[in-house]
Parts: structure tokens; C-alpha cells; sequence
């Protein structure tokens, strides 16, 4: 019982932490759940979850902290739970280097973020580290699959 409150608060916590840099994203609505199968966008995203989930919440199972990074990522892109978990693992256990250029961006993100108090929420769009880092793993990404014909 306890570890599903975890997960409603890891949950929560997550797509907060998202939200903001997912309203900036030009043409977002526009964007269909291929767009966003890029190992370095998942890689982002799914460690970016992760880490949220891990410093709000403390240590979390792995079958709980994978049923968070399921629901936020199926509601961030549209990519069912079964399609993101089979490409993390693949890209994880091919060191695709996409992937893991994503899984760091997510840290020195999550570090960056370490640095503001309150909300995550709280003008964390604005915060130019943020918005390089956000650009650098996702945003250039899905501005390229948009543009392409």
C-alpha cells in the first residue's frame, strides 16, 4: 500500500517537473508518438523520471519505479508502456550512445534543478540551464521529426 502512494507521488512530482518545458515545445500538439521514439529523447525522459521519482520519493522497487516511468512517459508521448520499456532496454544494453547522451543530460538537468527551491514548477522554464539542457536532449529532436515530410 505504501509503495502505491510512492508512485502517486513519484507520478505527480514527474509530469510537474515536465510540464513546463512540454508547453514550450513548438507545435506540440502536432507531434505524434513516433516523433518522440528518439533514444536520446527516451533516454532523457525515462532517467529524468526516474530521478525525480528517486530523490522525491527515496528508493522505490524497480517494478514501481518502471510503472511511474510508464505512465508519464505513455502521457508525455503516446508510445505505450510495452514499446518505451522494450527500447530503454535495448538502447540500454546496446550503450547506444544516443541514449546515454540522454541519460546524462537527465543528471546535469536534474543537478541544475537541484539548485531551486520550492515547486518544481516555479519558473523552472525560465531557468536558461534548463532550457539549454531541455533543447540540447529533446526539444531539437522533436522540432526536427516535426519538420521532416
Amino acid at each position: 500500500m505504501f509503495e502505491l502512494l510512492k508512485i502517486r507521488r513519484a507520478r505527480r512530482l514527474a509530469q510537474a517537473t515536465l510540464d513546463p518545458f512540454l508547453r514550450e515545445v513548438p507545435g506540440g500538439d502536432g507531434l505524434q508518438a513516433g516523433d518522440w521514439l528518439h533514444p536520446q529523447i527516451i533516454g532523457f525522459l525515462a532517467t529524468l523520471v526516474t530521478l525525480v521519482a528517486q530523490r522525491a520519493c527515496g528508493p522505490m522497487r524497480s517494478h514501481a519505479l518502471a510503472a511511474v516511468q510508464a505512465d508519464v512517459l505513455n502521457g508525455v508521448t503516446g508510445i505505450g508502456p510495452e514499446l518505451i520499456g522494450e527500447e530503454i532496454c535495448l538502447w540500454s544494453s546496446r550503450d547506444d550512445p544516443a541514449f546515454a547522451a540522454g541519460v546524462g543530460g537527465a543528471a546535469a538537468f536534474l543537478e541544475a534543478m537541484s539548485g531551486q527551491a520550492g515547486d518544481p514548477d516555479g519558473g523552472a522554464a525560465a531557468d536558461p540551464v534548463l532550457v539549454s539542457l531541455w533543447d540540447e536532449h529533446v526539444g531539437h529532436l522533436l522540432a526536427r521529426a516535426r519538420d521532416r515530410p
